[in-house]
């Protein structure tokens, strides 16, 4: 991909790269690193109406900077030791009661 230009740099759901990828397989046959990443999309990505609902009750809390929701929803980490690495990210300390609202979020799916 040398010398082409990227449209956009902003951080992108997995159900939103197998979308991508699929329109791009329609289009041409895609690379390898795409077909390893449209196979790893389509394996791991949360169903689309979980992540959207994931994903707005977390933008809501407001504490949550667009990066951590985004791999919060993503990964929908299923045990706190993990949420706990991911919130790592935010550099600040969360307590007791705000884990527990995320929790109950990523649980509701």
């Amino acid at each position: 991909m040398i010398g082409k230009e990227s449209k956009h740099n902003g951080h992108v759901s997995l159900n939103q790269v197998r979308d991508i990828l699929e329109e791009r397989k329609k289009e041409k046959e895609l690379t390898y690193e795409q077909q390893i990443a449209l196979e790893h999309a389509e394996k791991f990505a949360p169903q689309k109406d979980s992540e959207h609902k994931v994903r707005k009750a977390l933008d809501n809390l407001g504490t949550l900077s667009a990066q951590t929701v985004l791999l919060i929803s993503n990964i929908m980490p299923k045990n706190e030791m993990l949420l706990r690495q991911i919130l790592a990210n935010e550099k600040r300390v969360f307590s007791e009661e705000e884990i527990k609202n995320i929790r109950s979020i990523i649980g509701q799916k």
